[in-house]
C-alpha cells in the first residue's frame, strides 16, 4: 500500500515537471513573438519614413546630371559640358565657381527639345592650379560637377592649343546665320559638318589666324529642318561637338537678333577697344569690360533705327596685360567677349584683323572693310555673292598698319548673304553681310 503510494507521488512529481517544462516553452515562445511585433513595428516605421523622404525630395526633380570629357584641364582649355534634366528650350546658366563659391565666370545657352544642353567653356589661359566647379542653372534646376585646373609647366607647347567652338546662339530661325568661332592650332584648317535631324548635312571649313582665332559660318534657308542640329569641328586631331536648335521662322518681326563683336582679339595698352553689333531698335546695350584682376568698367549706347550699336572703351598705358573680357546685353540678351591685352614687342608681325562697318546692307550701297595689317602691306579681297559671282578690291595699309578699303553695291545685285574673305601676309579672315 504504502509502495503504491509513493509510486503515485513520483508520477504526480513527474507531470509537475513535465508542466513546468510546457510553462516555460510557453513563456519563451510569448517573448518571440513580442520581439516579432517590436521587428514590424520597427519595419512600419522605417519604411513610413523612406515614404514620407521619398515624396518630400523627389530625386530627380530640380537636378541637372552634368558630364564632362575630362575632370583635369589645363588653362586655356575648353571645357565640354553635356547636362540632362534642363527644361526643354529654356536658358540655362553656365557657371565657373572657384573652390570658394566665388562666380569667375557667367554664360548663358539654351535646353534643346529634350532639356539637354551641350556647351562648351574656355577656360582663362591665366588660370591658376587648384579646383574649380561647373554649375549649370536652368529656373530651380541645378547641377554642379568638380574640375581641377593643373599647371601647364612641362607640358607641350603645342598640345596648349586646345580646339574649342561655340556658336553665337543656340536656337535660331530658318534664314539666319550659324556662326561657330573658337580657338585652334594657328595657320591649319579647321573644318566643320552641320547635320540635321533628318540626316542632311552640310559642310564649311577655313584656316585659323596666326592667333589661333577662326570663324566658320553656315547659311540656313526656309527648306531647312526644324529641330536639333548638330555641328562637328575638326582641327589635326581634335574634335569638338556643339549642337543648336533650329526653329520655323515666326510671323513676329518685333525682335531683333543680338549679336556682339570686337573689333580685335589682341590689344596693345592705350588702344580703343570698339565693340559693335545688332540689337532691338532704340533699346539701351550695356558693356561691362572686366580686367584679369576684375577691376570693371562700364559704358552703354542706344541703338540705332536699322539695330545697330557701337560703344568704344578706351584702354590705357597702365592696363593691365592680360585676358580681358567684355559682357554686353540688351533686353535680357548677353553676350560675352574675350581679348587678350599684351604688349608692343607681343604682337609680332602684327595682328590682322578685319571687318565690315555694317552686317547688312541694301542694294545701292557702300561695304567698308577695315582693319590692322602689317605696315605697307597689300590686303587682298574677294567678296563673294550667293550665286557664287567673286569681285576683287585691295589697299594698302599706312604706317600704322591700319586699312580701309570700298565696295560699290547696285541694285541688280543678289540678294541673300556674301561671304568675304580678306588676306595679307599668309593670313586670312573670313566675314559675312547680308544684302537686301
Amino acid at each position: 500500500m504504502l509502495n503504491a503510494q509513493v509510486s503515485l507521488i513520483g508520477n504526480n512529481l513527474t507531470s509537475l515537471d513535465s508542466l513546468k517544462s510546457g510553462v516555460a516553452d510557453i513563456h519563451q515562445k510569448l517573448t518571440n513573438l513580442e520581439n516579432l511585433n517590436t521587428n514590424v513595428a520597427d519595419i512600419k516605421t522605417r519604411l513610413t519614413e523612406m515614404g514620407n523622404a521619398s515624396s518630400q525630395n523627389p530625386t530627380d526633380a530640380g537636378r541637372i546630371v552634368i558630364s564632362l570629357d575630362k575632370s583635369e584641364y589645363l588653362p586655356g582649355d575648353t571645357v565640354h559640358i553635356d547636362g540632362i534634366g534642363a527644361a526643354p528650350l529654356k536658358a540655362v546658366q553656365v557657371q565657373l565657381l572657384d573652390d570658394s563659391g566665388f562666380v569667375l565666370v557667367g554664360e548663358t545657352t539654351w535646353a534643346d527639345a529634350t532639356g539637354s544642353v551641350m556647351y562648351g567653356l574656355q577656360l582663362s589661359s591665366l588660370m591658376l592650379p587648384g579646383g574649380y566647379q561647373i554649375r549649370l542653372t536652368c529656373g530651380q534646376a541645378t547641377g554642379i560637377q568638380p574640375i581641377t585646373v593643373i599647371s601647364s609647366q612641362g607640358v607641350n607647347s603645342a598640345s596648349l592649343y586646345s580646339l574649342s567652338a561655340q556658336t553665337d546662339k543656340s536656337v535660331y530661325h530658318t534664314g539666319d546665320l550659324i556662326q561657330i568661332s573658337g580657338m585652334a592650332q594657328p595657320s591649319s584648317t579647321v573644318s566643320a559638318i552641320m547635320q540635321g535631324p533628318s540626316g542632311a548635312s552640310f559642310s564649311s571649313g577655313t584656316t585659323a589666324n596666326s592667333d589661333g582665332s577662326y570663324t566658320i559660318v553656315f547659311s540656313t534657308t526656309q527648306a531647312f529642318d526644324a529641330g536639333t542640329w548638330t555641328i562637328t569641328l575638326t582641327n589635326l586631331s581634335q574634335t569638338k561637338l556643339v549642337s543648336v536648335y533650329l526653329e520655323g521662322n515666326s510671323s513676329s518681326s518685333s525682335s531683333q537678333t543680338f549679336t556682339a563683336q570686337s573689333d580685335k582679339t589682341f590689344y596693345i595698352p592705350g588702344d580703343l577697344v570698339e565693340i559693335t553689333g545688332m540689337g532691338q531698335p532704340s533699346s539701351t546695350v550695356t558693356a561691362v569690360m572686366s580686367s584679369p584682376s576684375h577691376d570693371t568698367f562700364t559704358s552703354s549706347t542706344g541703338v540705332n533705327s536699322d539695330g545697330s550699336y557701337t560703344i568704344i572703351f578706351s584702354t590705357t598705358s597702365s592696363s593691365q596685360l592680360g585676358n580681358w573680357d567684355v559682357e554686353v546685353s540688351d533686353l535680357g540678351n548677353s553676350k560675352t567677349l574675350y581679348f587678350t591685352m599684351g604688349s608692343a614687342n607681343s604682337t609680332g608681325s602684327g595682328t590682322f584683323t578685319a571687318q565690315t562697318d555694317k552686317p547688312s546692307y541694301a542694294r545701292g550701297d557702300l561695304v567698308q572693310i577695315s582693319g590692322d595689317a602689317q605696315p605697307g602691306s597689300t590686303v587682298n579681297t574677294t567678296l563673294v555673292s550667293p550665286g557664287g559671282t567673286t569681285y576683287e578690291v585691295s589697299a594698302t595699309s599706312n604706317s600704322n598698319g591700319n586699312y580701309v578699303m570700298f565696295f560699290s553695291t547696285s541694285s541688280s545685285y543678289q540678294a541673300g548673304t556674301w561671304y568675304v574673305e580678306v588676306s595679307d601676309m599668309g593670313q586670312t579672315k573670313i566675314l559675312s553681310f547680308g544684302l537686301q
